[in-house]
């Protein structure tokens, strides 16, 4: 499980945690949930970037790199300070960011298994305008998902649409005119970009979804365009360490004899037959965990945007059953919304009373085939810039800022109800 450590960066005054399957951010507006979650998807990318190219070398010639790339790719520009720190610890490496400087070491560059990363951001909306393929964005989280976008979306024509929820509607694009659809139960048909608010915000979301937990697996990453120079040299540095410098290891150590050597070498070949194919599987296997897609990694902002509560609901449930297909799968969220946390703790409540469940209570719930163990999720809150975590000692929802704005406004409705009391 990875670690992370965030101090002085934008509104975020301290925020330490571990990665777990499920990790929600709540607070009030611009507290800093989307800092921490950006710093997230950063940090796992940044993971993913030296382990496939099994190198540092770009992190540690230019202190100024890691912090020039995150600012830019997730727009946190005039976030840091000079007393700002980040700390990422995984299986696999180990960073430290403070006082501008970066140290970057591996703990196993060989652990890693490739993930696909998706920043799924507040304005996912803006890819349903039908200019969006003639805008010339720059390198950043808005660009990547846009691409994204314009993969997945191939994969879904009129014959094989995708069903968006329980809202009665599909989704499918129309690839000789380039365009999106909503197709509805009754027959009508129109453009996403003339769609309500809810279905412009919802259907990016559930496309994506379904794409990286389906489609994505079926593409050979060796021969994407992520294949470039940096893995190629990611490859000869793996031969090397994992098949020539084992092989050769005994005999770069022979006695410096001609006539032992001789003596002993066809026994070393007959033995290093075998010992060649072991570390030819190991090298193969090595190779296909950093350069093929083994899982993903869904960091979404705000997914309850635009959508009516019973909607938000059953998004909750929705990316519940299908983000966990794969193991090593997580889901990052941020949120304003107390049905999305809510319907999240009714998934936990499910997982510890699922046992003593009667057939028809377990059929009559919603939430059912979305069942998680609280000790897969964790909840926090920010609370003047540090982070709190708000789950009980069970793991289910404690105390919290939405039921604490909403004991606020059902005061004030009760001050004043008691004077409408008195004039009737």
């Amino acid at each position: 499980m990875a670690s992370i450590i965030i101090r002085n960066i934008g509104p975020i005054k301290e925020a330490s945690f571990n990665l777990n399957k499920i990790n929600v951010f709540i607070g009030p507006q611009s507290s800093g949930k989307s800092t921490i979650a950006k710093i997230i998807s950063y940090c796992t990318w940044v993971e993913k970037d030296v382990a496939t190219s099994q190198s540092l070398k770009a992190y540690q010639e230019n202190d100024n790199y890691f912090k020039e790339r995150l600012e830019s790719y997730h727009k946190l520009k005039g976030y840091f300070r000079s007393d700002s720190f980040i700390e990422y610890i995984s299986d696999v490496i180990s960073l430290s960011y403070s006082q501008g400087k970066l140290e970057i070491s591996w703990k196993d560059r060989y652990a890693y298994k490739r993930s696909k990363i998706s920043y799924i951001p507040s304005e996912r909306n803006i890819i349903v305008l039908p200019e969006m393929e003639k805008i010339e964005f720059p390198n950043n989280s808005i660009r990547s998902f846009l691409f994204d976008w314009f993969d997945a979306r191939k994969n879904y024509s009129k014959e094989k649409n995708l069903h968006v929820l329980s809202l009665d509607v599909d989704y499918y694009y129309n690839e000789n005119n380039q365009e999106n659809h909503i197709l509805g139960k009754d027959g009508h048909n129109v453009l996403l970009s003339n769609a309500s608010s809810g279905l412009q915000s919802v259907t990016p979301l559930v496309v994506m979804i379904d794409y990286l937990n389906r489609w994505i697996y079926d593409k050979d990453e060796t021969l994407s365009f992520e294949i470039n120079e940096k893995t190629m040299q990611a490859d000869k540095i793996l031969t090397d360490e994992l098949v020539f410098k084992p092989y050769y290891k005994d005999t770069y150590n022979e006695v410096n004899t001609e006539k032992k050597y001789y003596d002993n070498i066809n026994e070393k070949i007959r033995q290093r037959d075998k010992e060649v194919l072991a570390l030819v599987a190991n090298w193969d296997r090595k190779r296909k965990e950093l350069f093929s897609t083994h899982n993903s990694q869904f960091i979404i902002e705000e997914p309850e945007q635009n959508l009516f509560p019973e909607t938000q609901r059953d998004l909750v449930y929705h990316l519940l059953e299908k983000c966990f297909n794969k193991e090593g799968n997580r889901l990052t969220i941020t949120t304003h919304s107390p049905y999305v946390l809510y319907a999240l703790n009714n998934c936990m409540l499910g997982n510890l009373v699922s046992d003593r469940m009667d057939d028809e209570d377990k059929n009559s719930i919603a939430c059912t085939s979305a069942l998680i163990s609280p000790n897969e999720v964790s909840i926090y809150q920010i609370n003047g810039g540090r982070l709190e975590n708000i789950q009980q000692s069970d793991g289910l929802i404690g105390s919290n800022y939405f039921d604490e704005k909403m004991k606020d406004i059902m005061d004030d409705f009760y001050t004043l109800l008691k004077y409408y009391d008195d004039a009737e």
